[in-house]
């Protein structure tokens, strides 16, 4: 469901501008606490996405939505208007960030108001995608109640690199994932991944490098000495089937052992109208051409 002229106000209001005088009744309640700190961990979230991890009806979550945004709690990123008939895309307002600031102890330190003036299109695409898939994962642990997500750190959690050796140079390869996470297994198994979210705006030979990294960081034990992670897998998602077999595919130059770390898969395999969750078998590997759960 898609937020339209924000629950049928009797005085439409501006979509992506703060009415300065008709604005909507409002009084903060816990779950308004509850959204904005949701809002804060995802960075962007569309309202969407919000409905699958938040309780109670629709419209209810909705109008929320919208006096959060109203009352400065919550921004809406004015580049997405470019996105079309889309779901409303929410980040942290200047005052959700002094209200998660306060439960922390310490005072905002960022002009979240300007952050999200100067967020282009293209990286709240970026930042969008990995959002669904927190999403996702989120709500696949939910639905299968023997995974949680015990960890989850966003971009520029780490920024490592490795030295390649070849017979005549040496390579430097930034190490420097979308995310990282760790799923526990009821059985107390805990899987360590890196996330990286492809939109197709590399060329497959760079890419490859990007794997060749992640390839010789895990030979080197450097992840180990990082994130304390023995064994990790490399999560790509892509906007295509077609480039998620390519990258597949590519990733076989990487070397002849150790494939399975790398999976695959489109973000089509996993959004809610696929009614699969990111936990079934719909991962490819280049160690073979059968498909997978990365639960496996």
């Amino acid at each position: 469901m898609m937020e339209n002229a924000d629950t049928q106000t009797a005085t439409r209001r501006p979509r992506f501008r703060r009415h300065r005088l008709i604005k909507p009744s409002f009084a903060l309640q816990p779950r308004d606490v509850a959204i904005v700190r949701l809002v804060s961990e995802f960075r962007v979230i569309s309202s969407d996405d919000l409905r699958l991890l938040l309780p109670g009806s629709d419209q209810g979550i909705l109008r929320r939505l919208q006096r959060l945004f109203h009352h400065g709690y919550l921004d809406r990123p004015r580049s997405q208007r470019q996105r079309g008939n889309s779901p409303m895309v929410y980040a942290l307002g200047q005052r959700g960030a002094e209200l998660v600031a306060e439960t922390a102890g310490h005072r905002p330190r960022i002009d979240w108001t300007e952050k999200n003036r100067q967020l282009q299109t293209r990286h709240l695409e970026h930042a969008l995608m990995v959002s669904r898939f927190r999403v996702a994962l989120s709500h696949a642990a939910q639905v299968a109640g023997t995974v949680a997500v015990e960890r989850w750190l966003p971009d520029g959690c780490l920024r490592d690199a490795v030295v390649v050796e070849h017979r005549d140079r040496r390579d430097r390869i930034p190490v420097a994932p979308d995310a990282l996470f760790t799923l526990r297994l009821d059985t107390g198994e805990a899987i360590h991944a890196f996330l990286e979210a492809d939109r197709g705006t590399m060329d497959v030979p760079r890419f490859v490098t990007k794997l060749r990294g992640y390839y010789a960081y895990w030979r080197s034990g450097q992840q180990q000495e990082r994130i304390g992670a023995k064994n990790c897998l490399v999560v790509t998602i892509t906007r295509s089937a077609e480039r998620a077999t390519n990258l597949m595919h590519a990733a076989r130059a990487v070397s002849d052992r150790g494939l399975r770390m790398f999976i695959f898969t489109p973000e089509t395999a996993y959004l809610p109208a696929a009614r699969r969750t990111v936990f079934d078998a719909i991962w490819r590997t280049p160690a073979d051409d059968d498909l997978h759960s990365p639960l496996e």
